[in-house]
């Protein structure tokens, strides 16, 4: 098994960035007493124990958080389908008090954006020309390497490629968080790309990541 990879909670310079897969996004607006108990439990306490620690960062300005924008549709997605089908909510109030949470977090207000000096944590990434053209090719490498994922798989990863290439972002400090096995596996096959993180392994937990 590959070495963990460590994300230091104070970084030397810059920032911490994090990009983050739609069932990740979902399961930080999920109480996790709204789950069932067991595996599904603890899956999104893993999750919500990272989003303390990215919270963290994000109030002391050491991190920024990007979304390409099908991630966010999905993760509404996520959160009606626990409601609608798997009854995880137990009425319209709290599901409506979890996807009100999302939006707070992808929302910012014209007068924020305004400001001279913007501290905005939430990104939410286009899928523009040059993100479009890296799914191609991330297509093959996943599928010779028999990695089956969904299109908003690869536009994620291929916008981890976009944030590095043209936003200058380090590869050591580009931090991808998904909760999909074969993405996580594919992710590690592609040299240009960081490892991914996976909250819910074991390996991959809060006190064994972050230092």
């Amino acid at each position: 098994m590959a070495k963990v990879r460590k994300i230091t909670r104070k970084p030397a310079a810059g920032k911490n960035y994090y990009l983050v897969d739609s069932n990740f996004l979902a399961n930080k607006h999920i109480p996790p007493e709204h789950a069932p108990v067991g595996h599904e439990r603890d899956r999104v306490l893993a999750c919500r124990a990272w989003w303390n620690e990215i919270d963290k960062q994000l109030e002391d300005k050491r991190a920024r958080v990007y979304v390409p924008d099908i991630c966010i549709a999905e993760a509404f997605k996520v959160l009606a389908k626990k409601y609608y089908t798997q009854r995880w909510f137990p009425n319209a109030v709290s599901f409506a008090r979890a996807k009100s949470l999302l939006s707070k977090d992808i929302h910012v207000e014209p007068r924020k954006l305004k400001l001279l000096r913007r501290n905005i944590g939430f990104h939410d990434v286009s899928t523009n020309r040059d993100i479009i053209i890296s799914v191609d090719r991330f297509f093959e490498i996943f599928h010779n390497h028999k990695k089956n994922v969904q299109i908003a798989d690869l536009i994620l990863i291929s916008t981890a490629k976009y944030l590095i290439d043209f936003f200058d972002i380090p590869k050591d400090r580009l931090h991808i968080v998904t909760l999909d096995v074969p993405l996580r596996e594919g992710v590690a096959k592609v040299v240009e790309l960081p490892r991914a993180y996976d909250p819910t392994l074991r390996s991959h937990r809060v006190e064994r990541v972050f230092v």
